[in-house]
């Protein structure tokens, strides 16, 4: 069966100039490609005419031996019989539209999957009670009404944050919401000063009790309780209760409660009071 002339199947005339003849195998190539024409074997003959055109009028040699010589200047797999194939010059068929169909075929491939949203991430106060013992917190977000209830748990401290299921920005195409993540600010206490699992009190101690010996009333959270005050007690001597700290929010580790002494003297005294001190420097 004889082959048609390159130009009639690409379309163009004898004279058209390279950018002609490129646009033209470019159209048709589109035109009739198999992952257009899935399954048309019509399609496919003509594209492969097509190609086998380009080939030869897209090289410029070739193109020459075509014009001199037909299609008698080259061998059945369309190779010039004195010179090397179009796909030893580059530029053939793989180099311009495999990419392209390539590439299309992935995005066919590819389906945008759900995606879970994004945590917000907000801060609540918490006082130093409330962290021991355990508590619940209400907390308002933004562009929200309804106040959500978070679980504070015992032990927890500043810095930490308590992760809410759901409770975050929506997801995309249907994905399930983010998180909601509460970071926990403690706020300062009058009496006890915290440093992890254990608990700091400063006791004033008045300068008699602290040369004599005796017992003070200390703060617990569990109540007062009576602490021994030994004889010559000096200012800034601490004593340690063991295991009456917080307890650690995992596991079962219990810091202690850590008393420093301050010592007080009297502002004020009474003549008789200055007039006994003063006996007292005197045998010290």
């Amino acid at each position: 069966m004889s082959k048609r002339d390159c130009y009639e199947v690409l379309g163009v005339s004898k004279n058209a100039s390279d950018k002609e003849i490129k646009k033209a195998y470019k159209k048709l190539a589109m035109k009739y490609h198999p992952d257009r024409n899935p399954d048309n074997p019509v399609a496919e003959n003509n594209f492969r005419e097509v190609k086998s055109a380009y080939e030869i009028v897209g090289d410029e040699e070739k193109r020459q031996q075509f014009d001199d010589f037909g299609h008698g200047a080259f061998d059945e797999n369309g190779q010039g019989r004195q010179g090397g194939g179009f796909g030893q010059q580059g530029g053939g068929f793989d180099d311009m539209f495999g990419g392209m169909f390539g590439q299309r075929q992935q995005q066919q491939q590819y389906q945008p999957q759900p995606e879970k949203g994004s945590d917000i991430i907000a801060t609540i106060d918490v006082s130093l009670e409330e962290a021991v013992e355990g508590c619940l917190k209400e907390i308002k977000l933004p562009n929200n009404p309804v106040l959500l209830e978070v679980t504070i748990p015992a032990g927890i401290d500043s810095g930490q944050r308590v992760r809410v299921p759901a409770k975050g920005n929506p997801g995309s195409l249907g994905g399930p919401f983010g998180d909601l993540l509460v970071e926990v600010h403690m706020v300062e206490h009058d009496t006890f000063r915290r440093e992890g699992r254990d608990l700091y009190c400063l006791i004033e101690t008045p300068f008699t009790t602290a040369a004599l010996g005796g017992s003070l009333k200390v703060p617990t959270f569990a109540g007062h309780l009576n602490m021994k005050i030994p004889q010559g007690t000096q200012a800034g001597r601490k004593f340690r209760l063991k295991g009456k700290g917080i307890k650690a929010m995992q596991g079962d580790l219990v810091g202690d409660l850590i008393y420093e002494v301050v010592i007080t003297t009297p502002t004020e005294l009474s003549y008789h009071q200055r007039e006994l001190l003063e006996q007292l420097a005197e045998t010290l």
